[in-house]
Parts: C-alpha cells; structure tokens; sequence
C-alpha cells in the first residue's frame, strides 16, 4: 500500500533522528562525566526495541502507525528525559504522563480486540464494556508504573517517585494526567461511533485487527466507528 510505504519512511526518518540524538547523548554526557545520564542511554537503547520485539514474538504484521507512535514517546520519555535531564524541566513528567495515557488506552483497545477476537460490538453492553476497560487498563498500567518508582525507593533509595519532595502530590498527578489522556482517547471513540464515521484512532485499531487478528464472527454488528 502507498500509504505504508509513507509511513514506512516517516519511521526511518524518526528512527534516524533517535539515533543521532542517542549518538549525541553518549558524546555529551560522557563529557560531562554524567555516569547515570551513561546508563539511562545504554536503557534508552532497548526501550524502543520493546514494542517490535512484542509484535515479532506474536507474529504480527507491523503497523506503521503503532511503530511511529513507539519511537516518538520513547524519544521524549526514556531518551529526553532521562539522558538530557528532560523530567527536570517543570512540566515535562506531567506532558509523558498524559502521553502514556493516550498510548496506553489505545494499546488498551488493541488487547480488548485480541481477547474478544473481534474489532464490532454485538451488543450495547459490549461497547460500554470496551469504554470501561480501555480506561481500567490504562490506570492499571499507570498504578503499576508508581509501584515501579515506589520500588525503587524502596529497594534502591533511588527517588524517581519525588517522595522526599512532594510526597503524594507526584504519584497523584501522573495518574491524574494519564487518566485524563485515557479520557481524550475514549471521546475519540465515543465520537467515532456516533459519527459513524471512523478517525485516526479508530482506523489505527481496525487496521491493526484488520492486519492480524481473524475476521470476527458478528460482521452486522456496530464497529468502533
């Protein structure tokens, strides 16, 4: 398709440039003898290879779209942050988090899609069960993620949950902002399916279904838009 050779080039393109960043960041802080800067490049290394590595272990046709959406936040949230000091910057942890959010609850989509083995609803209760658990998935993984950063102060008396600093206040407000990411992809939704009149984010799930999972058994039945 075309289209997929477009997108095929735009992935290049932006895995070129985490590459040329990446490149920089080991020159950079290795001059400035920024040892855990080092080590968070040698983890922003893999972060990227996560989401391939998934689909090849599953067989997957690759979505261009999912891919792209991979190297962009793994750019901003594992190479930016962490290696060039990003989450120092105000602001920056709470824009990942509300991201992730917006990542999440449509990998939440594609997991509902995999379990019911159908990209329609044959029933209302289907549709409002698939709005509940986009949204349950997403906060869960964002629960998980503090318990990570919670852990690590724990184990490893390393600080990554500002614990010291703002107490609760950070933990509730990166769930917060991802919840609220998770709210924006479910309107996305909810207004595709009362449209009847599919857009970006519905079309990114068909097409993953569409490329990998068997046709469902219920054709007639309402779609996500």
């Amino acid at each position: 398709m075309a289209n997929d050779r477009r997108l095929k080039r735009i992935l290049y393109l932006f895995c070129a440039i985490y590459i040329i960043t990446l490149g920089y960041g080991f020159y950079r802080n290795a001059q400035l003898q920024d040892n855990n800067a080092l080590a968070m490049g040698l983890v922003a290394c893999v972060t990227p290879l996560i989401v391939p590595c998934v689909f090849r272990l599953f067989h997957w046709r690759r979505v261009y779209e999912v891919e792209i959406a991979n190297v962009c936040f793994v750019y901003f949230a594992s190479l930016i942050g962490s290696c060039f000091h990003g989450y120092s910057v105000l602001g920056f942890d709470k824009v990942v988090h509300f991201a992730s959010g917006l990542l999440f609850t449509i990998v939440a989509a594609l997991v509902y899609m995999i379990i019911k083995k159908s990209d329609r609803f044959a029933q209302r209760e289907d549709y409002h069960l698939f709005l509940v658990f986009i949204n349950a998935l997403n906060l869960a993984i964002a629960v998980c993620w503090e318990f990570y950063e919670y852990a690590m102060l724990i184990f490893f008396n390393n600080d990554c949950i500002n614990h010291y600093t703002q107490g609760v206040h950070d933990s509730i407000t990166d769930m917060l902002c991802a919840a609220c990411g998770g709210i924006l992809i479910t309107l996305c939704f909810i207004h595709a399916k009362h449209q009847h009149h599919p857009n970006f984010i519905s079309n990114l799930c068909h097409k993953f279904y569409r490329y990998n999972m068997k046709e469902g058994k219920n054709e007639e039945s309402d779609a996500l838009g």
